[in-house]
């Protein structure tokens, strides 16, 4: 049996009907999922019925796994990452704790793993439990973004690298001076994630489609003042996050979200703290050896 995917943005996110992630479907069905993942970017899937170990298998046959950047969270397996406002006890987060505004480095325009020296290809996100209101999470296509952008920049990233950083994203979110990201990661942790060097624009091995590669783990541009290069990147997010490239999705229990972290941005949007919101996200590792121009700051 086919699957149907039904485009829900002019640019980019589909959703996929007829498959149960949790049965072992045939690689037929998988080669159909890999080629629309290389159209669309994003494909959404419905009334997925999936525990952490069900997840992880589906997600393995996309790719190997990374493994979690801090055992903080209570994570089950070291490959699930709860982005989840519920603590180890199954009680919410306290409004203004150190691990409520860990984790609202989400509600932030960003890809996953551009921090680490090979940046993260995928990732597969589950809801498990959705407030009532808001929560939703929204995703830019970076290749959209990057056709319509004017030739002078393009032209300019063609040749820049941008520094990404882990500690620098999560500087951001010290408004008040109060949070501490040491309280919810080790120092070993930290010092795991030192800063990369990355090109500003990814290359999809498959279909050749170039896309703008920023996001709030970009600190500055290598050869450039660190506020020229900080300008620029923020100018390229806001343009790149222009509601004409953005499509918003509503979740309900037993969403499976899967989208490509080398063509895509996400952010998760706020809602009332009084809600649980519970999300197990699996994240398929890149691979240096065949994209050799991640790891020197070159476009193929």
């Amino acid at each position: 049996m086919s699957l149907t995917f039904t485009r829900m943005h002019p640019f980019f996110f589909a959703a996929v009907s007829d498959v149960d992630l949790a049965s072992p479907f045939g690689n037929d069905i998988l080669v159909e999922i890999l080629n629309a993942f290389a159209e669309h970017s994003v494909l959404l899937f419905r009334n997925q019925i999936l525990v952490d170990d069900s997840q992880i298998a589906f997600s393995e046959r996309i790719g190997p796994l990374e493994k979690n950047i801090t055992v903080t969270f209570g994570n089950s397996r070291p490959e699930i990452s709860k982005i989840s406002n519920v603590d180890i006890n199954r009680e919410v987060l306290k409004k203004g704790s150190d691990g409520e505004i860990f984790l609202k480095g989400n509600s932030v325009w960003h890809t996953d793993s551009s921090f680490k020296v090979v940046p993260a290809l995928g990732s597969a996100l589950s809801a498990r439990e959705v407030p009532p209101v808001g929560g939703e999470t929204e995703f830019a296509d970076m290749r959209a973004a990057y056709d319509l952008l004017n030739e002078k920049k393009r032209k300019f990233i063609q040749n820049s690298t941008a520094v990404h950083s882990f500690a620098y994203s999560q500087n951001q979110m010290n408004l008040d001076g109060r949070y501490k990201v040491t309280a919810v990661m080790s120092d070993e942790e930290l010092e795991a994630l030192p800063p990369v060097q990355h090109p500003m624009i990814r290359v999809h091995p498959e279909s050749g489609r170039k896309a703008i590669y920023a996001g709030r783990h970009a600190s500055h541009i290598v050869g450039r003042s660190i506020e020229e290069g900080r300008a620029l990147i923020r100018e390229l997010n806001e343009f790149s996050t222009q509601p004409k490239f953005v499509y918003r999705h509503k979740w309900q229990v037993g969403d499976l979200v899967m989208w490509d972290n080398r063509m895509v941005m996400h952010r998760g949007l706020p809602y009332d703290p009084i809600y649980r919101r519970v999300m197990h996200r699996t994240t398929v590792a890149g691979h240096a050896e065949n994209n050799p121009w991640v790891i020197r700051g070159k476009v193929a």
